[in-house]
């Protein structure tokens, strides 16, 4: 029996930004820039030292199992970490974070953790999951052209082609002196920048992976995707800090992209 899936939101009555402390550290290692080039995980990666610190408002700094912060995927409790690790993930990994309180500055008596995972550049699989033809999803071209995306490929295409152009312009803009001289040609390229279209609704095609508890979309959606059964364990734990809506509901007064999932 197919799952079905939510929405899942951190709300922000739990927000937090990086502390100055670990702004000063200036870590030299970059997991994000890793995972990009490499396409996976290193095999040993260095302690983060991931902290943040909960704002000073009131109504931003309450302590939940969710906190809203920089941190990338999403900042858990350990009672969410304990919940999670039965559950099927993505390939991922968990990062301690040390969490301070405002104003007092002490740091909190409860263990929290980075979740980290990545659809875009570990090969997940999920753009191979989509139904292109019905799906109907296009790449516009600043010059107001349309390019149908028949495949993952396709999709994948569109951020190489961008950098492309923009390491181009790089070139030719290097100087004052450049940038007049090559003028007529960076303008010309900057027509050849692509985006996707709007999508309002995506299908998935038969191989979708049913068996996923969380999953993301890549370029088309912004939402965080969680499985009935997650959804259930966390709501029966009493899990503070999330709430859950059905894909496509619009929930932001500035659009965010949320489409409608569909299965074939």
């Amino acid at each position: 029996m197919n799952k079905e899936y939510y929405v899942l939101t951190v709300e922000d009555t739990s927000s937090a930004e990086y502390t100055k402390n670990y702004w000063k550290k200036s870590p030299e290692f970059s997991l994000w820039k890793y995972v990009r080039e490499n396409g996976a995980y290193p095999e040993q990666i260095p302690d983060l030292d991931l902290e943040i610190r909960i704002y000073d408002d009131v109504e931003f700094n309450r302590l939940n199992d969710f906190i809203l912060s920089p941190i990338d995927k999403l900042c858990i409790s350990e009672k969410v970490k304990n919940i999670m690790e039965h559950y099927c993930l993505p390939e991922h990994r968990f990062f301690n974070v040390d969490v301070y309180m405002p104003k007092k500055r002490n740091k909190v008596d409860a263990n929290y953790y980075a979740l980290h995972y990545d659809f875009t550049y570990i090969q997940n699989d999920i753009l191979g999951m989509i139904d292109y033809e019905k799906s109907n999803i296009r790449i516009k071209t600043n010059a107001g052209e349309y390019l149908l995306v028949r495949d993952r490929k396709d999709v994948e295409n569109l951020p190489i082609h961008n950098r492309t152009i923009s390491e181009m312009i790089s070139k030719l803009s290097q100087t004052a002196k450049l940038r007049e001289k090559n003028q007529k040609q960076i303008s010309a390229l900057s027509e050849e920048y692509w985006e996707f279209e709007r999508v309002d609704k995506i299908y998935f095609n038969r191989s979708f992976d049913f068996s996923m508890d969380l999953f993301q979309i890549p370029y088309f959606s912004w939402m965080i995707y969680i499985s009935d059964k997650l959804k259930e364990e966390l709501e029966r734990n009493c899990i503070t800090g999330i709430t859950f809506s059905i894909p496509g509901n619009k929930q932001y007064l500035v659009y965010r992209p949320n489409p409608i999932l569909e299965w074939v």
